[in-house]
């Protein structure tokens, strides 16, 4: 009966430890982030964007640039992509594709540049186990009115008809 106890209690224990021995290999996945942008999507005017983090040193990173645009001339027909409002997987188009590689202190920076309308950002750190990270920028040409400020003499001219 011991000696049954002891063999099952030896199984047991093989068992448990060949759990922590295939779990050795986890990456901290804590070391890999993308610092700025802080927003997964946002909207600007800026066409460029500086986009950087950490990863371990040496690390390289895919940086994904999409785009969209929508040249329909036809009104009634054009999609109007917006951030409430983002195309499918398949309407994006490949602008950029940059390579980077992570420095000595574990950091890395990259300029892109974007197209108008709607920019989906890839950061693939190219390592099992750690996520990519998507963001969406909305990039727009802000709209300029021209008020004219009203003239005394044209509030006047009426008044002294």
């Amino acid at each position: 009966m011991i000696k049954k106890f002891i063999a099952c209690l030896l199984i047991a224990m093989c068992i448990f430890n060949t759990g922590t021995f295939a779990h050795a290999n986890n990456i901290d996945v804590t070391k890999y982030e993308v610092s700025n942008p802080e927003k997964t999507s946002y909207s600007t005017e800026d066409k460029i964007v500086l986009i950087n983090g950490k990863a371990p040193s040496s690390t390289e990173i895919t940086i994904d640039v999409y785009g969209t645009t929508d040249n329909t001339t036809d009104i009634n027909k054009r999609k109007n992509f917006h951030l409430n409002n983002l195309p499918t997987e398949e309407e994006y188009i490949l602008i950029s594709n940059e390579t980077v590689t992570s420095g000595n202190m574990g950091l890395f920076s990259k300029e892109l540049d974007l197209a108008k309308g709607i920019n989906k950002i890839v950061v693939d750190f190219n390592t099992e186990g750690v996520d990519s990270v998507e963001i969406i920028v909305y990039v727009y040409n802000r709209v300029r009115t021209n008020i004219r400020e009203p003239r005394l003499g044209n509030l006047l001219q009426p008044l002294l008809k």
